[in-house]
């Protein structure tokens, strides 16, 4: 049988949507992107060149929190300090984000696996005695 079947992944990710923490871990991550686009927006869009709308701030901000990066550099002192904070943010946010993710899917395989090894240690204690 597949290691990675698909009705597995499916119930793997039918309980990830489940799980309260992954939504407000989401709901969070993605007000930190939104408060951010409005800082920028309000202190930096008039001042680039040529003037940027809510929705570049939007992908400034997104791209910055996920490391990828946008063609924008800040002008003023508060939107060079809303990026630098955006960037610390994303930073463990992407970290804590991802550790929670591979959790969600590799720790079915970890409790298996356990129970293989114990297994595995049982039938060597009975092999053991067996040849005593």
């Amino acid at each position: 049988m597949n290691q990675w079947s698909k009705a597995r992944i499916n119930r793997r990710i039918k309980a990830l949507l489940a799980n309260s923490f992954f939504w407000r871990l989401t709901l969070f991550g993605n007000s930190i992107i939104l408060l951010g686009s409005f800082m920028l927006y309000l202190f930096e869009s008039e001042l680039q060149s040529p003037p940027v709308n809510f929705l570049d701030c939007i992908l400034w901000s997104a791209g910055t929190v996920t490391t990828i990066g946008y063609v924008l550099t800040p002008l003023t002192t508060v939107g060079k300090l809303t990026l630098l904070g955006l960037m610390i943010f994303g930073t463990a946010f992407v970290w804590t984000y991802m550790a929670f993710l591979v959790t969600a899917f590799i720790t079915p395989e970890l409790g298996a696996l356990k129970k293989d090894m114990h297994d595995v240690e049982r039938e060597i204690q009975q092999f053991k005695k067996g040849n005593s």
